[in-house]
């Protein structure tokens, strides 16, 4: 059985993916952000629904790349 080098579900071979995937939702939310500011929409429940999915992208864009950037020396 291979042994493990950290925790569990931890393999430092697959960060790259998951560092391209964290860059790419932070870019795909400034560019939702960009465009609704402007493009303004007059309700604001439309809004709401194209801010939603933005501050989801930056949340989990930050969830994943803050960490990294802490680990780093």
């Amino acid at each position: 059985m291979a042994e493990s080098v950290g925790p569990v579900g931890f393999d430092p071979a697959m960060r790259f993916p998951f560092r391209f995937m964290g860059m790419l939702s932070v870019l795909l939310a400034v560019w939702i952000g960009s465009y609704v500011y402007l493009h303004p929409v007059r309700d604001a429940f439309t809004m709401a629904l194209e801010l939603l999915p933005a501050v989801a992208l930056a949340g989990f864009g930050l969830w994943v790349l803050v960490p990294h950037q802490l680990r780093q020396p």
